[in-house]
């Protein structure tokens, strides 16, 4: 039986990039929402339980939407929220009954009764939509994305909240000035948070590209052989670099400290991606428990309460060495991580809390004795809460509350782990995978996915061909565009695993940067299909 495990608890904090600059405007409202509902909620909570340690992991991407925020840009949501009701235009009206319904979840809706109301009646009736249900339309759609706490803290903002509809336009101040407030609040927080040691900051590749797909995206047969790849292979292991490099100097830029951890973008790793990390000063990255067991070539084998047979594997980091390249990797424990994610929000809190306080003590009384454990919980930091009642507060506040407490558990962070225990065995090679199946299929091998790898193909050759043509600030704005184009979300949403009403949104916004390149090149979009 281990005396004590220590817990790595990761929050990774992800938006795709939607600002468009030659609109200078954010085409979808998510950065903004997930500021006001979760991105200084996470902080907020976590500075109430000091001796709580824990990881946020921030994507640079996420970081410059919130920084161009803070100087006054706009979304379209934003726009068409402020626009005075009785002025509305019926494309305006259109655009509003498009994307005011866009909320997760019932938990997140069901609070606001009217909200409801106005949603049945649009599905019916539109036509007898008064100047008062569209502004009240207006203002309860924002009202949706304030946190527990800040909505405490507000009574302005929790006066609108009570009184659930009939609102005036000069209510809308009070959102626009908490809104403000929240977001310039945020990276603050965080380094307060990092500066008083409590928490460590990580970073992902720029705009969140899957790396090993850039380095060759015929890698992907190797973790699943079988898989339907593109026509073109795309191999520039230079992009590669160039996002992982510009990954660390600006998150060191923005929080004014060194950035050792890198998490790539969904866990997504391969040797030639590994190597790049270590190449570029991180001494530590993590993915899923699956690329371990891969690896190993061993099977994944669980008991009847999920818990891993063989965790003495999973619960320390390995040391990846190869090609005098050295760096440390944590393994997420799928199981519990995703108890988070998906299942405890069908619990009560207390329930939840209990649940995996009772899944840690099980794994310590079955691991042996004589080594020091640690438990890496990865997950999104921003997703998982409006699913939850209150936005997840009640079950964070509980559980940061029973880890401070007990006797056998101890929070760490990676880098923390690292400096006080050198019991590191080794990997020389590492099965090419991700944290979803262990495999990269999520972003390539359908026919809509392989479509877009071989349009991205064609304009990265292009580009090649020109490339000496380019003077340096014309080059890095182009180069720019091409590694916002590299993002791993555009391939996310084709194919049928993950549907949304957005999809096609999505799908121009990646057409446009591709296109918006060959017009800075002076040249026609090559593109196929």
């Amino acid at each position: 039986m281990a005396e004590k495990i220590y817990l790595n608890i990761i929050w990774h904090m992800h938006q795709p990039y939607y600002y468009d600059s030659c609109q200078d405007i954010f085409t979808l409202p998510w950065v903004r929402t997930h500021a006001t509902k979760d991105y200084l909620f996470m902080a907020k909570l976590a500075d109430r339980f000091p001796q709580v340690r824990m990881t946020f992991n921030f994507t640079p991407s996420l970081i410059k939407q919130i920084n161009l925020y803070l100087q006054g840009k706009t979304d379209l949501v934003w726009n068409h929220f402020e626009k005075e009701a009785k002025k509305l235009s019926k494309k305006e009206k259109d655009f509003i009954l498009e994307n005011f319904f866009l909320a997760p979840s019932q938990t997140q809706t069901s609070h606001f009764p009217f909200y409801e109301t106005l949603k049945e009646k649009a599905k019916h009736n539109i036509h007898n939509f008064s100047t008062q249900d569209w502004l009240d339309l207006q203002i309860l759609y924002q009202l949706l994305w304030f946190d527990p706490i800040t909505i405490k803290d507000n009574p302005d903002l929790s006066e609108l909240i009570k009184r659930g509809k009939e609102y005036t336009e000069k209510d809308k101040a009070i959102i626009k000035q908490v809104t403000s407030k929240i977001i310039a609040e945020i990276i603050p927080m965080y380094k307060k948070l990092h500066d008083k040691g409590q928490i460590e900051i990580s970073t992902s590749p720029l705009y969140h590209p899957i790396i090993p797909l850039l380095i060759d995206n015929w890698v992907a047969s190797e973790s699943s052989p079988g898989t339907h790849l593109p026509r073109y292979r795309f191999q520039y292991i230079d992009d590669a670099q160039k996002q992982i490099q510009k990954a660390k100097d600006v998150a060191e830029r923005i929080w004014k400290t060194e950035i050792r951890g890198i998490w790539p973008s969904e866990g997504s790793v391969s040797s030639a991606a590994v190597s790049c990390f270590a190449q570029n000063g991180f001494s530590w990255t993590a993915t899923g428990e699956e690329v371990l067991f891969h690896t190993l070539g061993l099977p994944i084998e669980r008991d009847q309460n999920g818990l891993l047979n063989q965790g003495e594997k999973l619960y320390q980091p390995w040391f990846f060495s190869n090609d005098k390249n050295n760096i440390a990797i944590f393994f997420r424990d799928r199981h519990l991580s995703d108890l988070i994610g998906f299942a405890y929000q069908h619990l009560t809190f207390d329930d939840a809390v209990k649940d995996m306080i009772s899944n840690l003590e099980r794994i310590m009384n079955r691991l042996p004795n004589g080594y020091n454990p640690v438990l890496s919980i990865i997950l999104d930091g921003e997703n998982a809460w409006e699913y939850y009642n209150n936005n997840g507060f009640d079950f964070l506040n509980n559980l940061y509350e029973a880890l401070s407490q007990h006797s056998r558990i101890t929070t760490t962070t990676p880098s923390e782990y690292l400096a006080h225990f050198d019991q590191k065995p080794a990997l020389h090679t590492l099965a090419p995978g991700s944290w979803i199946y262990g495999s990269l299929n999520t972003w390539i091998g359908h026919e809509e996915k392989n479509w877009a790898w071989d349009q991205l193909f064609l304009v990265r050759r292009l580009l090649a061909e020109k490339e000496k043509e380019l003077d340096g600030e014309r080059k890095q704005e182009i180069f720019n565009i091409l590694y916002q184009a590299e993002g791993s979300d555009w391939f996310w949403w084709l194919g049928p695993d993950n549907p949304s009403v957005q999809k096609e949104d999505f799908r121009k916004q990646f057409l446009s940067l591709l296109e918006k390149i060959c017009d800075l090149i002076g040249e026609k979009y090559p593109g196929e299909g």
